[in-house]
């Protein structure tokens, strides 16, 4: 590696920490370059009006498997992944119309299935880890797909879709919109 490389490889080395920067941080041109280099892709993608870089793979989709999907790698700890498959779910529930879930809407599904309140790891995962890793994005009607969830590849939204349509057949699952 040369010294005028050593930058754009610190980019992506951040992007893959932080899951996304700011578009007007990276030299993209570049960036997409090394990272198609190392089998990886540079998107852009909006995020509540700022652009931002986030890192994909390159490469078709594999083939569907028969198998029900699983995650091999585990950046979230058990609490946090919870967290994210309810919100997740409420905002994928084909029964409602939600472009965003609430901070109450996850609490009250997270109190119906587990008959405990969650406050006390729901509300930092929502609050710091799940937007640090780019999973969710506060806005004005709450938690929305944040950059990285927007890029998933097909078999992570696979084993998400699976997990979310299994929580929402648990007889617990708030049917009503409001919740």
């Amino acid at each position: 590696m040369t010294d005028p490389d050593l930058p754009i490889a610190i980019t992506l080395a951040c992007l893959r920490r932080h899951g996304h920067l700011p578009v007007d941080d990276v030299q993209v041109a570049d960036v997409e370059q090394a990272a198609a280099s190392v089998g990886r892709q540079a998107d852009i993608v909006d995020d509540d009006g700022n652009s931002v870089v986030v890192l994909g793979w390159q490469g078709a989709a594999p083939a569907a498997s028969a198998q029900a999907p699983r995650l091999s790698r585990r950046a979230l700890n058990r609490r946090e992944t919870k967290t994210l498959i309810v919100t997740y779910a409420l905002l994928t529930d084909p029964r409602t119309d939600r472009q965003a879930a609430t901070t109450d809407q996850v609490l009250t599904a997270v109190e119906l299935l587990t008959a405990r309140p969650g406050n006390i790891w729901v509300l930092p995962a929502l609050r710091d880890s799940l937007p640090r890793a780019g999973l969710l994005t506060a806005c004005e009607l709450g938690w929305r797909p944040g950059p990285a969830m927007l890029i998933w590849d097909i078999p992570t939204r696979d084993v998400m879709t699976h997990a979310a349509r299994r929580l929402r057949g648990h007889p617990l699952w708030p049917v009503s919109p409001d919740a």
